[in-house]
């Protein structure tokens, strides 16, 4: 998925200082989880993971992909045949049979189509171009049908949460933006003529217990013991909650008061301190504060709007702290078009502040 601070391809290097430092399984509290990327790749690793984000969207990630170990069965719905061959690690047959069926649903007319299609919005204060029709109204189709199926008792939480989670990663594959949702482009790009098409999500096996939350971490960081505590807040002014308000509303299913040329929703309850200096720097100070770890990580570029001489101060009142490094190129939302050509970028740095505990002993699990 596109998304902005996507730590993809910073994995190895955030591994490899979480190894250097010893520590190679416990609990991994990843307290701003986004795609929850990094929380996936120490799952895969064998620690036991706390997830965190304000974000609906990204709570739906963490029940589908962290808290859940094993594929779904879908006992309820009848339709799906016993068995399926499958060439998948995991048995994901039924699964399978479940995309399938919300792949082969006839388009409706619903939230997204009026709000977020062409179509929809002909003739409207705003015509909005984030979907074609026809993708738009299979998202209207497939959400609600999910829906459905949960209210009914026909999927159980977790189904529902991995139903949704192939949905979500579908998305962004035919949304006509540059890659966020903060507004979207005045012509069709190539990847928004695509057929919106539900996939198998990535389910990860693991016989230990995950936990997922969707608090303030302030708030939630008083209440956790973990071995690594792994902060990657916003950089810069940008909210999530604008960024990616479609995929949020689809998260929440809530039909939204949406306003503006882009069609956002409220959130002032998703906003975070890390986009504001001052807020983000006593925001930080709290957790550091307050943090129970043996292993305190802060991942931050270099172009973020807390300054590196600040970080260092709040974070020495921990202990003594040390920083690994790494360039990478900035974050691009969209590639070369013909209406729009980027001048090469020089590369930024990745820092991970690291603040270890002499503390030897695991922390407790959950």
């Amino acid at each position: 998925m596109r998304y902005i601070g996507s730590k993809e391809n910073l994995l190895n290097f955030i591994e490899s200082v979480v190894f250097k430092h010893g520590i190679t399984s416990g609990v991994f509290c990843d307290l701003f989880a986004g795609t929850t990327t990094v929380g996936r790749h120490f799952k895969r690793k064998g620690f036991q993971i706390i997830s965190n984000d304000l974000m609906e969207y990204t709570f739906v990630f963490g029940k589908a992909y962290l808290e859940n170990n094993t594929p779904p069965m879908f006992s309820h719905l009848d339709f799906l045949s016993p068995q399926a061959d499958t060439l998948f690690p995991l048995d994901t047959g039924r699964l399978e049979q479940a995309l399938a069926y919300l792949n082969a649903l006839p388009c409706q007319h619903g939230f997204i189509f009026t709000n977020y299609s062409d179509v929809g919005t002909a003739g409207g204060e705003h015509q909005r171009m984030y979907f074609s029709s026809v993708n738009a109204g299979r998202m209207d189709a497939i959400r609600n049908c999910i829906q459905q199926w949960h209210k009914a008792g026909q999927i159980s939480e977790l189904e529902f949460y991995i139903l949704l989670a192939s949905l979500l990663e579908a998305i962004p594959s035919v949304s006509n933006t540059s890659g966020t949702y903060g507004a979207f482009l005045k012509f069709w790009e190539a990847r928004s003529k695509k057929s919106l098409t539900l996939t198998v999500p990535p389910l990860i096996y693991s016989k230990l217990e995950h936990r997922i939350f969707r608090l303030d971490g302030t708030r939630l960081i008083k209440d956790i013991d973990c071995d690594v505590l792994y902060l990657d807040p916003p950089y810069n002014a940008r909210q999530y909650a604008t960024n990616y308000h479609v995929l949020e509303t689809v998260a929440r299913w809530d039909a939204p008061a949406i306003y503006g040329k882009s069609g956002l929703r409220p959130y002032e309850r998703e906003k975070s301190a890390y986009c504001r200096k001052q807020a983000a720097l006593a925001a930080l100070q709290e957790t550091v504060l307050n943090a129970r770890c043996r292993l305190f990580l802060l991942s931050y570029s270099s172009e973020g709007i807390m300054p590196h001489d600040a970080i260092l101060d709040i974070l020495a009142l921990r202990g003594n702290v040390t920083v690994e490094q790494t360039s990478y190129r900035r974050y691009r939302s969209d590639s070369d078009h013909a209406t729009r050509q980027y001048k090469p970028e020089k590369l930024v740095i990745e820092r991970i502040y690291v603040v270890s505990s002499s503390k030897q002993n695991s922390c407790r699990t959950y």
